[in-house]
């Protein structure tokens, strides 16, 4: 394989891994904001209207400080600093492919540009295999399939469908988990109620 298509892909792969730490970071604070709303608003709600139940507005106070624990998680996560260290490595990764390319056109030596490749991937983190198939695949759908000197596999296939089967069901759940979580405390104290 030729150090130009190396550095191609690889430069797919982190344009992948950008827009997937960059949806994190979205839903992230999406889910923060929401769950923050929702605990205050339950907390707020046990507290003045349903004084009968004793251990809601104890439990909901709990779950917002546990949102307040996991903001300062999410954020120390960093997924937009991440992303931007990540940008900045395939945009000098774009450059790098036209300096190779030209190089291997040629037939000159690559390797300071194969050197400098290895200082461009080490300046960030690298990108997660799944990073590689989404690539992989969308280079397969999108592009002219002419120049592309690989093929989306079976196996990439099922990674791409897991993936997005992970996050249809993950995202979903996340976001109705508080509605859960009244609903049991309420059908909990109904349940207590009748016993």
């Amino acid at each position: 394989m030729a150090l130009s298509d190396r550095i191609w892909w690889t430069k797919k792969s982190r344009i992948q891994t950008e827009k997937r730490l960059l949806h994190n970071a979205f839903q992230a604070q999406l889910l923060l904001l929401w769950y923050s709303f929702f605990s205050v608003g339950m907390a707020v709600y046990y507290l003045k209207f349903n004084t009968s139940s004793e251990y809601s507005s104890v439990a909901w106070v709990v779950f917002s400080v546990l949102t307040l624990s996991i903001s300062v998680f999410i954020n120390g996560l960093g997924f937009k600093e991440r992303a931007s260290l990540i940008k900045g490595g395939y945009e000098a990764l774009h450059e790098l492919y036209r300096r190779a390319k030209s190089a291997e056109q040629e037939n000159s030596n690559v390797e300071n540009i194969g050197v400098e490749y290895e200082k461009i991937l080490n300046a960030c983190e690298n990108h997660l295999d799944i990073d590689y198939h989404l690539a992989l695949c969308k280079a397969y759908l999108t592009d002219s399939n002419d120049g592309l000197d690989r093929r989306p596999t079976k196996y990439s296939w099922a990674q791409l469908f897991f993936y997005y089967l992970k996050r249809w069901l993950l995202l979903p759940m996340l976001y109705i988990l508080p509605f859960l979580l009244f609903w049991m405390m309420e059908f909990g104290s109904v349940l207590t109620k009748t016993v």
